[in-house]
């Protein structure tokens, strides 16, 4: 066989394993659902999340103090040390003398009339409103990031996979190449070509290493488990254009469902009743008080102990009168802080209409993309064969081959981008209409081999 047929065989053969490289199979490789499951359970963001919800409970439970009773005890110990030098009252006992003095009790307040209390419960209710709104976007954001990172790793596998077959198959050009210039055949140029080429592939895989390398990371940050390989996507999956069509209905959707913007106006509510909650500072208060002290002396300034008992009952009302402008100050910065809230709802509507458009828009585009890359991965296939069979009868040189099936590759990559865009601007399209789900993971569990 000779050189050139030596070469066409091998280039040929390359093109072929090309096909498995660019979509590993294994079945020993963990599925989407497996690491989905791991970041609800172990994802730092989503736990921190969940205690902050069981934290924003509590304050709840802390606004219904201000309107239930509070009670306390109470107890003490005073000696007292006592010298009469002189008197003119008879009653008392001119000496020194020390007595001892034990008292203790209890004590109750109910609340009648606190205007600020009612409010305070209120505010409460809303934060946990919000706090719940929290903890879903963040079941959502998790659900997003485990994919994107999965989608991440299969990604750059492909790529990776691609240009180790194209670096393959620049080596064995470059081996001929260098052959042909010292036999005469070639020039030097075709020789310094092929060292190129070899040389920017070689770069190329290094920087597919290091960004597969950075996804397999990113999936641990989220699980807390080493990743060793994952399942890749069928070959052929769905991909549907969002329905019914067009940008109006999913924009009327993200306004009424999207998390952040049901944040911000929850926010903007406290904000609110925060005004309120201040301006009652000016309200009266009025409270119940009962009290039980008893006190045993063993001695006095009449040189006799006593044993006393006492109870107290009264209706205290408490009238604000002058704060030095304290609440007056507080209530205008409440206020202030109102009209700031109102301005992030603002933004996080326009944010959305801009997410909702690009997302849509995303969709429409990966799945054209997808659509005629996978056309131009076939065409390319059958022009990389037919400038095999031209090499094989001296028609094309072996630099236009390797052309050829330099950009197969690249046409294969771009079909591996496109999917994963297209996967994820529909998750993302989910996310920003409030939709997103753990189905839709199972769902595209179903896509993987």
């Amino acid at each position: 066989m000779s050189v050139k047929q030596t070469a066409s065989f091998v280039l040929f053969s390359v093109t072929l394993l090309c096909s498995f490289l660019v979509f590993p199979r294994s079945a020993l490789a963990a599925d989407l659902l497996h690491y989905y499951n791991l970041a609800l359970s172990k994802d730092p963001q989503l736990r921190g999340a969940e205690y902050r919800s069981l934290a924003t409970v509590e304050t709840l439970q802390q606004a219904y103090a201000g309107v239930l009773p509070k009670i306390y005890g109470f107890a003490g110990y005073t000696h007292t040390f006592q010298d009469v030098r002189s008197s003119q009252n008879s009653v008392y006992v001119v000496g020194t003398i020390d007595y001892p003095t034990r008292f203790y009790g209890a004590a109750l307040s109910q609340p009648l009339f606190r205007y600020s209390s009612y409010l305070s419960i209120g505010q409460a209710k809303r934060l946990l409103q919000r706090s719940e709104l929290e903890l879903e976007k963040a079941r959502q954001d998790v659900t997003l990031r485990v994919v994107e990172a999965y989608m991440n790793i299969l990604l750059y596998q492909d790529r990776l996979a691609a240009i180790k077959a194209e670096e393959t198959a620049v080596e064995l050009h470059h081996t001929l190449a260098r052959a042909r210039f010292e036999t005469g055949l070639a020039p030097v140029t075709d020789a310094y070509d092929a060292e190129a080429r070899l040389a920017a592939v070689k770069a190329q895989r290094g920087e597919a290493q290091y960004l597969l390398q950075d996804a397999f990371q990113a999936l641990v940050e989220i699980c807390g488990e080493r990743v060793q390989e994952v399942r890749p996507l069928k070959d052929d999956i769905p991909m549907p254009l969002p329905f019914p069509q067009g940008g109006a209905f999913w924009l009327e959707a993200a306004r009424r469902k999207n998390l952040e913007l049901r944040i911000q106006k929850e926010n903007a509510e406290v904000a609110r009743r925060e005004v309120r909650l201040r301006e009652s500072a000016h309200y009266p208060t009025l409270d119940f008080q009962a009290d039980y002290n008893q006190s045993v002396t063993r001695g006095s300034l009449f040189g006799l102990g006593s044993n006393t008992v006492i109870w107290n009952a009264m209706v205290r009302l408490n009238i604000p009168l002058y704060e030095g402008g304290m609440t007056s100050s507080r209530t205008r910065e409440a206020a202030h802080l109102l009209q700031g809230a109102l301005q992030e709802v603002e933004g996080a509507s326009r944010a959305v209409e801009r997410k909702t458009s690009a997302a849509y828009n995303d969709i429409v585009s990966a799945a054209t993309r997808a659509e005629a890359m996978k056309k131009s991965v076939s065409a390319q296939t059958l022009v990389v064969e037919g400038k095999e069979e031209g090499f094989r009868s001296g028609m094309y040189t072996s630099i236009a081959v390797l052309d050829a099936m330099q950009d197969l590759y690249r046409y294969r990559r771009e079909y591996s981008l496109a999917r994963r865009d297209y996967i994820l601007s529909s998750l993302r399209l989910k996310q920003v209409t409030g939709t997103l789900t753990g189905e839709d993971v199972g769902l595209i569990n179903q896509w993987l081999q």
